[in-house]
């Protein structure tokens, strides 16, 4: 059986398909899987067995090919259809939630088609799961694990799954080094930024600066901690912040290592420190001692998985959260309460017990 795992999403999206793969490949043991992803999530494939083939697909690429060229985009996506034709697929889990993407793989041939049924987008699928609402009450990869039922498979809950090869850990390794962590200095990842998914409301996933500052200060001064500040290009000014406010040991390496580098040092880390997002569940994948700041979005459904004793996920009792609900985020009329009510002393207390544990 050759089948095709379709997820145009970012980081999370990804991950939260891991344990679905997983259980499909240890059910139908012959399964040829492929994955088709975007081309920043395709590090986070490239490196684990369990696929085949791991195709990129840059929806913004195409856009922009769109806008250039109709007459080049026409021709650029039947060869994508004809490349994906050849593959002979017999199933495609379409996770996209997208009536577009749904009936280009349907005119590509694959004739079992699964996915989510959001908003009556599903037309093109064969099997599919109504999502009226979006996810609620429970967490996204659970939701995947629905969408096993079709192949017949009887899901467990795996972890999340992330492959890193030797080549990445020794780059990892290497700029630990030339940071100059010292023997007996507790290297920390500080995340302050929330990923580049929410654009412009991207604010609203985050702890307060100062906050981080005052934490990472605490850290240093009672733990030895050396700050690994990380980030994309856009919390560049976010991460300058940290970095230049702090007096003890600490390095920016916001923008300025790969995807795969970051997810290395991630994994030598003692501990990551991170809002809601790509790294909180990059960091469970790697199964690192993490403190989570979660504000308008349900950790129910994006939180822990499955129920990771390692991650502490902090939330306030303000009574408006989560507000972010069927992917859509209203205006916030109280400046984030809802992370402004954790304070650096609740957040230190929970860094500390994880690395006390730890040792």
């Amino acid at each position: 059986m050759k089948i095709l795992i379709f997820n145009p999403f970012g980081i999370g999206d990804v991950l939260f398909t891991t344990p679905l793969v997983r259980n499909v490949k240890e059910s139908i043991k012959d399964a040829s899987i492929s994955y088709l992803c975007n081309r920043r999530v395709y590090p986070l494939l490239k490196d684990n067995p369990v696929f085949d083939n791991v195709l990129i697909f840059e929806k913004d690429e195409w856009r922009e090919t769109a806008k250039r060229s109709p007459i080049h985009f026409i021709s650029k996506a039947f060869g994508f259809m004809r490349e994906i034709k050849k593959m002979k697929f017999d199933v495609v889990f379409d996770l996209s939630m997208n009536s577009k993407y749904g009936f280009f793989l349907k005119t590509a041939g694959i004739k079992k088609r699964v996915g989510f049924n959001y908003k009556n987008r599903g037309g093109s699928l064969t099997h599919k799961i109504d999502l009226p609402e979006g996810f609620k009450d429970r967490h996204v990869a659970r939701y995947n694990l629905d969408l096993s039922k079709f192949l017949d498979v009887s899901p467990k809950e795996y972890d999340f799954e992330l492959v890193l090869s030797e080549t990445t850990l020794s780059k990892a390794k290497k700029i630990l080094e030339l940071s100059g962590i010292k023997a007996g200095e507790i290297p920390i990842v500080v995340c302050p930024g929330s990923g580049d998914s929410w654009g412009n409301t991207a604010y609203y996933k985050r702890w307060p600066a100062k906050y981080f500052l005052e934490l990472c200060q605490k850290l240093q001064s009672e733990l030895n901690a050396f700050i690994l500040i990380c980030g994309s290009k856009i919390e560049n000014e976010l991460c300058l912040y940290l970095h230049d406010n702090l007096s003890g040991k600490r390095i920016n390496l916001c923008d300025k290592i790969s995807l795969d580098e970051f997810v290395g040092i991630m994994s030598l880390s003692k501990l990551v420190i991170t809002n809601d997002g790509g790294p909180f569940h990059l960091a469970q994948a790697l199964s690192r001692p993490t403190v989570a700041f979660f504000g308008p979005v349900d950790e129910q459904i994006y939180g822990a998985y499955p129920d990771k004793k390692n991650c502490e996920v902090l939330i306030s009792d303000v009574n408006c959260r989560p507000c972010y609900r069927s992917f859509k985020f209203p205006p916030c009329p109280y400046d984030k309460l809802c992370l402004r009510k954790i304070t650096p002393e609740i957040a230190f207390e929970a860094a500390a017990k994880k690395i006390i544990d730890r040792f």
